[in-house]
């Protein structure tokens, strides 16, 4: 049962919540004078020992808001003892970046009240028996490592801290979560459980990892100013906008690690000469601390970054935070610019964009970010988390091996049982496990030895959004990139085959086939995104505010027909090559534009083809699919069936065909089509 409290229903006053800080009033909040508003509507429920899930935007003191009253009620046991070497609370982060951050930010307070804090991540792999840390930080991969081999430090453990939850949340890593939480609870079943999570649409998110959540929720979001501007002379225009409003500090994002080494240069200028600090994944990680401690002590810098730093890694005080195109979606977006303006209620972000298209993506996002609409993805369990766990429980239960009713106890609610005992057996059938007594299975010893060196406690397989560049294999010169393709494909107006695909390098060398004069009558352009298809209207309607939301237009001429549909690239794909399964010539134009050839359409309903349809192009496309979707990295352990399903979930497709089947096409002429086309570019 989820209650969510948005004003202060407590009956306690600041003075009062004070007064229950005995302790940790001074090392936590002193040098602030007060409580925040969700800290002070959170920590009453804490001390008082319930459950409770945190939302509320970034820099809103979540971390504190959980963390004293834990250690206050610590402290307060009478069974406590802070020369004991016991673990009493398990804080687990998305990443070895933010467990490192929180390291830094909570040592002095923690430290200060006499109880010890650690951590465990793949940088810090071992942890001391003998000499538990009272607080221990660490990430989803180390806690499944820690649970698999020291099962018995959790013994002792009182409360779990998921942070940042929301990072977590509908991903292989975040179902990868919800299973260790279960096994835990086999070992420990005395915990209170406390999650943290950035403003998001889904109030129930911490109802999937454990019960009875009080929800405390901070619905106030922060105010947002912003500026667009084109990428032509970029850089002038930004320093001058720098110089206007006194901007000392800034943090840029870019897409691609490529654009944050070549801008890194440009930006070298006074007055921020020798000034201007790069931050991305290929960077070791002394380097990127260095540089997170440099623009944290730092009075005027530019730091450029890739999404490592959306998360919420100190890098103190900044100006404004610039993003170079849009985001993925509007979560990604606030979760940016919600790094910069951290000491006040006012946000300030400089869009900036390549076309008109983009210009309307940011403006889209921009608004709902005000509004509060985050149009994120309806939440589905990962299939492939199934085998990852399977292999992790029977190594926790090596000296004794474990039965298929035990996997079926910690592996739901998520899964169900006929899931578990499908992807069981091809396990069995692939050696992966093997039955040494009658229904006692163990890890085979190929995969045991795996196991030994630490290779399967993740989740994460690297992906690159499923974007090609294309050669044209005559000319050898880059012709532009493109999204899922199949044998014959149209970019830049012309027709191409495939002739070689090197999947290692993402490129796609092709031959020109001839125009597509049918094409390029109404549109030519580049432009995409992979953004909820529920977003769709509300971009639509950035272009033609007349329809009402559930209209899109449609148009033919010379026998075709051309749909508006602005999808994104990923669900313009799956249409057009699952109509082709039903013999309809169908194309699909950077997500934005549908042709039917020779189709005349006899209703005003968009067509849409059926699951099987949809089934079968996910199964010619798995590899491409998995790369897009991130679907876990033990995505192929699974049945062939279940990967294919896979896949169909994660794409929400029956959501998907409810939304389209709720769509009316409008009929509008040729000559106002172009238009709109004119405008998305």
């Amino acid at each position: 049962m989820v209650q969510t409290e948005q004003r202060r229903e407590h009956g306690m006053t600041k003075e009062e919540i004070k007064q229950r800080l005995q302790r940790t009033w001074v090392p936590f909040f002193s040098r602030f004078g007060n409580f925040t508003p969700i800290q002070e509507l959170t920590i009453p429920h804490i001390v008082r020992g319930e459950n409770v899930v945190v939302i509320s935007p970034a820099a809103t003191g979540k971390t504190e808001a959980v963390i004293a009253p834990l250690l206050e009620n610590l402290i307060k046991e009478g069974s406590f003892d802070s020369t004991e070497a016991a673990l009493r609370i398990l804080y687990i982060s998305p990443t070895r970046a933010l467990v490192n951050d929180l390291y830094r930010r909570l040592y002095d307070p923690i430290t200060y009240c006499n109880i010890s804090l650690g951590r465990k991540t793949g940088d810090r792999p071992r942890i001391d028996n003998k000499h538990l840390p009272h607080v221990l930080l660490t990430t989803p991969e180390s806690f499944d490592s820690l649970l698999t081999r020291q099962t018995k430090i959790f013994l002792s453990c009182a409360a779990v801290v998921l942070d940042e939850i929301h990072l977590l949340d509908n991903t292989p890593r975040g179902d990868q979560l919800r299973i260790l939480l279960n096994r835990l609870r086999k070992v420990n079943d005395r915990l209170h459980y406390y999650a943290l999570s950035a403003t998001i649409d889904d109030l129930t998110i911490g109802s999937r990892y454990f019960n009875d959540a009080k929800v405390c929720f901070l619905k106030t979001p922060r105010e947002i100013e912003f500026l667009l501007i084109s990428q032509n002379n970029f850089v002038k225009k930004l320093f001058q906008i720098a110089q206007e409003k006194h901007l000392e500090k800034m943090l840029i994002f870019f897409n691609a690690r490529s654009y944050v080494e070549s801008f890194s240069q440009q930006l070298d200028r006074p007055p921020f000469h020798d000034k201007v600090l790069v931050h991305h994944a290929s960077l070791p990680k002394e380097r990127r601390e260095e540089v997170e401690k440099l623009m944290n002590s730092s009075e005027q810098a530019i730091l450029c970054a890739t999404s490592t730093l959306e998360l919420g890694i100190d890098i103190g005080d900044v100006d404004t935070v610039v993003l170079y195109r849009p985001p993925f979606n509007v979560s990604s977006l606030l979760q940016r610019i919600g790094r910069g303006n951290r000491r006040t209620n006012n946000l300030f972000a400089v869009g900036v964009y390549m076309n008109d298209w983009e210009k309307i993506l940011f403006e889209t996002f921009f608004d709902c970010a005000r509004r509060g609409q985050l149009f994120e993805k309806h939440y589905q369990p990962s299939l492939s988390v199934i085998p990852q766990q399977i292999y992790s429980y029977l190594y926790q239960r090596r000296r004794i091996g474990t039965t298929l009713k035990s996997l079926y106890s910690i592996l739901s609610p998520v899964y169900t049982e006929e899931q578990i005992k499908t992807v069981f057996k091809t396990a069995i059938e692939h050696s992966k496990i093997k039955e040494v007594r009658p229904h006692i299975y163990f890890d085979a010893f190929p995969l045991e030895k795996k196991i030994e060196w630490g290779k399967i406690h993740s989740n994460i397989a690297e992906i690159s959004f499923g974007e090609y560049d294309v050669y044209d294999v005559a000319q050898g010169n880059l012709i532009g990139r493109i999204f899922h393709v199949r044998e014959m494909f149209i970019l830049g107006g012309r027709c191409w085959q495939i002739v070689q695909i090197v999947e290692k390098e993402k490129k796609i060398y092709a031959k020109c086939v001839g125009n597509a004069p049918g094409v390029t009558q109404v549109f030519e352009g580049k432009g995409a995104g992979n953004y909820n298809f529920l977003l769709a209207p509300v971009l639509k309607q950035k272009v033609l505010p007349e329809l009402a939301l559930h209209e899109f237009p449609v148009t033919s001429s010379r026998n075709k027909t051309y749909i508006l549909h602005l999808f994104g690239q990923l669900y313009g794909f799956i249409i057009a090559d699952s109509l082709w399964q039903e013999s309809i010539e169908a194309i699909d134009i950077e997500g934005k534009l549908l042709i039917l050839n020779n189709v005349s359409l006899s209703d005003n309903h968009f067509p849409f083809p059926k699951p099987e349809y949809i089934k079968d192009v996910i199964g010619k496309n798995l590899a491409r699919l998995e790369d897009a979707l991130g679907s876990g990295a033990y995505f192929y352990d699974l049945p062939v069936e279940y990967q294919i399903e896979d896949h169909y979930l994660n794409l929400d497709i029956d959501r998907f065909l409810e939304f389209l089947s709720s769509i009316s096409l409008v009929t509008i002429e040729i000559k106002k089509f172009q238009e709109v086309l004119n405008i998305i570019k």
